[in-house]
């Protein structure tokens, strides 16, 4: 099989061990499992999708999520399987950090060993969890060598959202980089809104968050669902890409050119696939699309013909499909280079019928 992937893309491909979380968040993305009935994923079907995610070797990074992964029963001798398995280059959990001194020490010390934590705001936490995140956070520092090896994440998702919060944390951990996403209902309901009207909605507190982390010494790095391109005017697109070459001369050497394009402002608007692997080992393309893209790994041989049947049934095909009446004649569109924001917008179009 010829492979669809362009030479130098990046993919991600996470396995959810299970669907209990300890908090409620009010964006949920994975809301079609998290804490409605509580699967989890066996050992021994844990082994199978890390095998079938290092499969072809085009994946090098093993995603562990959940709910919350953290409160998985297995998940001390899962993050040991694929923290010795030598195909993995890192072993990453997304996780909010509440739960993190159930890890045992020496997985917390692994080299391989990564964190993605999603800080929500303390109203949205409770204070008590909050603290307890952050204290477990200062321990992953001082006491098990953490520096490097994790990242905080701070989901936007109200045009008033208050991200005051996160800025002293982040000063405190001593972070130059930050990751941010714009979060959208996992319904996709706009509440008739159109996508870009939505993304002109958020696009002032993402502004606001870029230009205060950049005044606190910190690179917002932009993950999914970032701004389209076209929602940012002229006067505003140069002056974060002046804030942007600013940064990159001084800290080039320091992250890879991969980082760069999305960082500050992001200059990749195009989603790429994202596979998730469910407790009962269907994937889906994303979480936004899990509706209507299960698929059973056992049907495929590697993870990258799974990847390129996503490719060809959803990716390809959404080139075709516009949500907002500006992307129609858009030409960035047309070519794929931008999604428009969130494919879940398109999902009624793409799957009619199905």
């Amino acid at each position: 099989m010829i492979s669809l992937h362009l030479k130098g893309e990046t993919y991600m491909a996470n396995i959810m061990v299970n669907e209990n979380c300890n908090l409620r968040c009010p964006y949920c993305f994975a809301g079609e499992f998290v804490n409605k009935a509580p699967k989890e994923m066996t050992l021994e079907d844990f082994r199978t999708a890390l095998n079938f995610i290092l499969s072809d070797k085009s994946d090098r990074q093993v995603g562990i999520i959940g709910g919350e992964p953290l409160l998985y029963t297995h998940i001390d001798a899962a993050l040991r399987m694929a923290l010795s398995d030598r195909r993995s280059e890192h072993v990453m959990i997304y996780t909010n950090g509440v739960e993190l001194d159930r890890l045992a020490p020496e997985i917390l010390e692994a080299v391989k060993f990564r964190m993605l934590v999603n800080v929500n705001p303390p109203e949205d936490m409770g204070e008590k969890a909050f603290e307890k995140m952050r204290q477990n956070l200062l321990r992953f520092q001082s006491d098990h060598v953490g520096d490097g090896r994790f990242r905080l994440s701070v989901n936007i998702y109200k045009p008033d959202f208050d991200y005051s919060y996160v800025i002293p944390l982040a000063q405190e951990l001593g972070f130059d980089v930050i990751r941010m996403s714009i979060s959208v209902p996992q319904n996709g309901d706009l509440k008739g809104k159109s996508p870009l009207e939505y993304f002109q909605e958020m696009k002032l507190v993402a502004m606001r968050f870029v230009c205060d982390m950049i005044r606190c010494g910190i690179i917002t790095g932009f993950d999914c669902n970032f701004l389209p391109s076209c929602v940012l005017t002229k006067d505003e697109l140069e002056s974060v890409m002046a804030a942007k070459d600013v940064f990159y001369s001084a800290l080039s050497e320091r992250y890879s050119d991969e980082f760069w394009q999305r960082s500050i402002v992001c200059e990749t608007h195009n989603c790429t696939p994202v596979i998730d692997i469910l407790p009962d080992l269907r994937a889906i393309r994303c979480f936004g699309l899990s509706e209507y893209t299960k698929r059973d790994i056992r049907d495929f041989s590697s993870i990258g013909e799974l990847r390129d049947y996503y490719i060809k049934t959803v990716d390809r095909p959404a080139h075709s499909v516009w949500t907002s009446e500006e992307c129609r004649d858009c030409s960035e569109r047309e070519y794929g280079a931008c999604s428009g924001g969130c494919l879940l917008f398109k999902a009624n179009q793409l799957f009619a019928g199905k």
